[in-house]
């Protein structure tokens, strides 16, 4: 027999093809009920109150459910087994919401269309207030803040570094000159050291990783400097914030790879926490990088570069954000473009299995790229050869003869 299952923000009800109610669960006006019932569903679980309303329905020989919810009506099929149709424009379950409160009254629920359109704005508040929360709170926003915020953040070191290398170059000019040229480095020497007369070779030796000769002319410099003297303490405790920072930038790009092992493992594997995350960001999130093309995914990050060589014909670019990738960083610059098509590829498919909750294969996407790249890297192992410019000699008009 069939049995149509209604589900309302007053409760579910299972009524037969004469209108007959079989069924209910009651929600009791209690909205966290309602809403514990649409999260379960909308999470793809069954509640116990739902099943057991069921099984009542089928041990009193209803064995087919005929729903217009369509999550509610897979999700009966699927993990409890019923024989179930899906009929979006049933007029029985129709006609059953149209005349919600004289079924109520049969059952014993009396509310009025008043009361009954004033629960579910309530509910229905409720219910958009949660899901706005949860999209604030996705891990896709929350990994586009962190990268957009690490890009500050790495502009800001750069930025203070640059006005460093100019404040202490005052005091020891050579050292911001010719010798360091990694900006945290020199933070940390001007914080620890300070003065050019602890530039010795014990110093550097005992506090930093550098090679022996980068060690004895750092020395060097320092006896023979031409740097005036100055108050270095100020000097000093701005290196330290610098120093702070980038230990921060540090923190976040630890968790960001955390997340993104969690949120995208195969683009994680594939390309890397930091690149994974601003194609995320570029793209607006994992939902649309799954559905992109790969030849928008493989310029994704050169939109400018792009729409110039569509207004002007200049040269058509081969790579946005993944360029930054080594693999195609490192290539030779004739098959850049080749390697850049194939990995927005993997990339497009990655970003698919991670959005749909497919399984890892991030490993063997690498292993197929590192393939194909030795594939491009024998087929093409010289530039091609620039073909000769064709000469456009405009032909003399030809004047009339009077």
């Amino acid at each position: 027999m069939k049995s149509y299952i209604a589900d309302t923000l007053i409760g579910i009800f299972a009524f037969d093809e004469t209108g007959n109610i079989l069924n209910f669960i009651d929600f009791d006006d209690n909205h966290e009920k309602i809403i514990e019932f649409y999260d379960a569903v909308n999470n793809e679980l069954v509640l116990k109150v739902f099943e057991v309303f069921l099984l009542e329905l089928k041990n009193s020989g209803f064995d087919e459910f005929i729903f217009d919810n369509k999550k509610l009506e897979s999700l009966t099929a699927e993990k409890l087994g019923y024989d179930t149709i899906l009929k979006r424009n049933s007029v029985e379950l129709k006609n059953f919401r149209l005349n919600l409160e004289d079924n109520l009254i049969k059952i014993g629920i009396n509310k009025t269309n008043k009361e009954i359109l004033s629960q579910y704005k309530k509910v229905s508040d409720e219910l958009t207030r949660k899901k706005v929360s949860e999209a604030s709170g996705h891990s896709d926003n929350i990994i586009i803040q962190i990268i957009t915020v690490l890009d500050v953040i790495k502009k800001s070191i750069s930025l203070f570094s640059s006005h460093l290398r100019e404040w202490y170059g005052l005091h020891f000019p050579e050292l911001t000159d010719k010798i360091i040229e990694d900006n945290i480095t020199i933070a940390r020497l001007v914080s620890l050291l300070g003065s050019r007369e602890n530039f010795t070779i014990d110093n550097l030796q005992t506090n930093f990783n550098l090679n022996e000769r980068k060690i004895e002319i750092l020395e060097q410099y320092a006896l023979e400097s031409m740097g005036g003297d100055i108050d270095l303490s100020i000097i000093q405790t701005y290196a330290d914030q610098i120093i702070s920072l980038d230990n921060y930038r540090q923190e976040l790009e630890n968790y960001l790879e955390d997340l993104m092992e969690n949120v995208a493992p195969n683009i994680n594997a594939l390309i890397g926490a930091l690149i994974g995350a601003k194609l995320l960001a570029k793209a607006g999130n994992l939902q649309k990088l799954a559905y992109m093309p790969a030849s928008r995914i493989q310029l994704l990050g050169a939109e400018k570069a792009l729409y110039r060589f569509l207004k002007t014909g200049e040269k058509r670019p081969k790579h946005g954000l993944i360029f930054q990738w080594n693999q195609i960083r490192s290539a030779k610059p004739w098959i850049r473009g080749k390697i850049a098509r194939v990995v927005a590829g993997k990339i497009g498919l990655s970003a698919k299995v991670d959005y749909f909750s497919g399984e890892f294969m991030g490993n063997t996407l690498l292993k197929e790229i590192e393939e194909k790249i030795k594939e491009i890297e024998e087929k093409y192992p010289s530039p091609p050869k620039k073909a000769s410019p064709e000469k456009n000699k405009k032909r003399p008009s030809s004047k009339k003869r009077k």
